[in-house]
């Protein structure tokens, strides 16, 4: 006889078939939807309604437990044990009709439309529930449409209902739009501490410091006063205290000088004057009204191998790359040195162009060195080295930097020198064991690490670490492959050397492969390469390696990759040589 209930046969208890899991989870993505698509039917059909909204006089009938679900308000007005748990009507106060409808028409349907005419009483009401979702949809809307006309009206509204995201959304309109903006009259009826906020940021999109001058004269003066010079400027101007004068140029600031008598703002303009006049010392005389205005880091490109028929026209011509470009862009700047096989570093936001050779009349090795200022896209010479060096390695560390080993054309070096900026000179510390050239170096932590490179005809896998306090180098473990003309960068507590060439084969050819050297260990490991040859390689910024194109032995198509450590993905970039 069949027993009454049957059911399949089963692997015993305890015991697992292969490649068969004895439980399982499912989950359904479309269950979310159906079950609002089910309370919607509800709503429609009239069925279940346990509570009645009434609003201006007018009820909105709902489901309590949805209600209580969507929100903080509903929740604790009917789960919190309030006397609103057991009525069936509930008054809603200080809100319209039609924005409660459109509240409930979301929280049943997780849409809702907004238009001119009801978003500012559908904020009031998303406020008054605490539906922050729907709040940031208004914000979304009000800032769609914010502009001149009705600045003041909306950022009053975000005061009034203490709304963030919504200030915030003002302060980066008056950010991007300062230059338009500040000849309006509203504009000068924006709260004070608003429009100095934004006149001091570092986002604040203008040209040049002059446009911010301006900005900060017409929250005081009307733009036809200040046209027509129509201003006192004896008086304490609050705006005026946001200004970067250091920033303006100097014969501005002459000018402005002279029209003054005794007064604060003639102070600042003293003070930037001699922040002018005494060039050589700017780098470390940095404050925040020093720093240029910018929230992003640019890559610059200088230099390289030069032809005789490229020197004309490309005089005095560098590279640079802004993320918001998304493309290499070149700028003009007098007097930008023209070298190759330099060292380049970056202190204080300063670019300094350390020794190189210039090739255009043949390989000499160089002692002169440069100073780029991208505040005023100007360039000054500073004091040379005490010898003459290329294929060297340039780095920065505690304040100073550091031009270490490379060549002269006759002898190759292991002498190290230090320049100090507070004093524009250079100085001798301990020198390396032997010398070398076309290496890489990179700073982590408080010590200096230089890999691989030349000696002689040797293509080289050696590591040495500086330390400063001690003056001493120290041999670390070698790396996996032998190179030179690579780069290298200091990324989250290790160092990561990219590209260059060797002979290993018995010619000379591009290296792929990609070590990283971890100081705590001293070891080494290999990583995935990059897609494409490329050697003469820099630099690291932000928790990223930077890899620029260099000259490629296989010739393929040189490229820009951005290589994130973390997600080990890439995305490509401009096409042109860069830092």
């Amino acid at each position: 006889m069949k027993p009454e209930h049957q059911y399949p046969a089963m692997a015993e208890e305890g015991k697992r078939s292969p490649g068969r899991l004895s439980r399982q989870t499912y989950k359904s993505s479309a269950h979310f939807c159906s079950l609002l698509d089910g309370l919607l039917a509800l709503r429609e059909s009239g069925i279940l309604f346990d509570v009645e909204l009434l609003v201006e006089g007018r009820a909105i009938k709902a489901h309590r437990i949805l209600l209580a679900a969507s929100c903080d308000y509903f929740r604790g007005m009917f789960a919190g044990g309030l006397r609103e748990t057991q009525q069936k009507e509930i008054p809603i106060h200080g809100v319209s009709y039609m924005a409660m409808k459109k509240i409930l028409d979301y929280i049943y349907t997780s849409e809702i439309e907004l238009d001119l005419e009801c978003v500012q009483e559908v904020l009031i009401a998303a406020t008054l529930v605490q539906l922050e979702i729907v709040i940031g949809f208004c914000c979304d809307f009000l800032f769609s449409w914010l502009d001149e006309s009705n600045i003041l009206e909306v950022h009053n509204l975000a005061d009034l209902y203490g709304l963030q995201q919504l200030n915030a959304k003002i302060h980066s309109y008056i950010l991007r739009n300062i230059q338009t903006l500040s000849r309006t009259d509203v504009y000068r009826e924006l709260p004070q501490d608003e429009v100095f906020s934004a006149l001091s940021s570092d986002a604040l999109q203008v040209n040049s410091e002059n446009e911010v001058y301006e900005a900060a004269l017409h929250y005081h003066f009307s733009p036809l006063q200040v046209e027509t010079d129509q201003v006192y400027l004896q008086d304490n101007l609050k705006m005026l205290d946001a200004v970067r004068f250091c920033l303006i140029e100097k014969q501005v600031l002459q000018r402005l000088h002279g029209r003054l008598h005794q007064c604060p703002l003639k102070d600042c303009v003293s003070a930037a004057l001699r922040y002018h006049e005494q060039e050589i010392w700017q780098p470390v005389r940095q404050s925040p009204l020093t720093q240029p205005r910018s929230t992003f880091h640019c890559i610059l490109g200088f230099g390289g191998m030069f032809t005789s028929s490229s020197l004309t026209e490309s005089e005095h011509l560098f590279q640079v790359f802004h993320p918001s470009w998304g493309e290499w862009r070149t700028l003009t700047a007098a007097h930008a040195p023209r070298m190759s096989n330099q060292g380049i570093a970056v202190l204080n936001n300063f670019v300094y162009l350390i020794g190189g050779d210039k090739n255009t009349s043949g390989f000499r090795a160089e002692t002169r060195c440069w100073r780029y200022d991208p505040r005023h896209n100007s360039w000054c010479s500073i004091q040379p080295l005490q010898q003459q060096r290329a294929d060297h390695c340039v780095c920065v560390m505690g304040g100073h930097i550091y031009a270490i080993g490379g060549r002269d054309y006759s002898n190759e070096l292991e002498s190290v020198e230090r320049y100090d900026p507070h004093s524009n000179m250079w100085e001798w510390v301990s020198p390396l064991k032997r010398e070398i050239y076309a290496h890489a170096g990179a700073v982590l932590g408080d010590k200096m690490y230089i890999t691989c490179g030349r000696r002689g005809m040797a293509y080289l896998r050696e590591t040495y670490c500086f330390d400063p306090v001690a003056n001493h180098w120290t041999g670390c473990a070698e790396g996996p492959v032998e190179r030179a003309w690579h780069g290298a960068a200091a990324v989250n507590g290790r160092i990561y050397v990219i590209g260059g060439s060797n002979d290993e084969r018995g010619y000379r050819r591009d290296v792929l492969k990609v070590a990283c050297f971890n100081p705590e260990a001293s070891s080494w490991s290999l990583l995935t390469p990059p897609p494409r040859r490329t050697w003469r390689t820099r630099h690291s910024c932000a928790g990223q390696s930077h890899l620029r194109p260099g000259r490629t032995l296989s010739r393929q198509r040189q490229q820009d990759e951005i290589r994130s450590r973390v997600e080990h993905r890439r995305r490509r970039v401009g096409g042109r040589d860069g830092v």
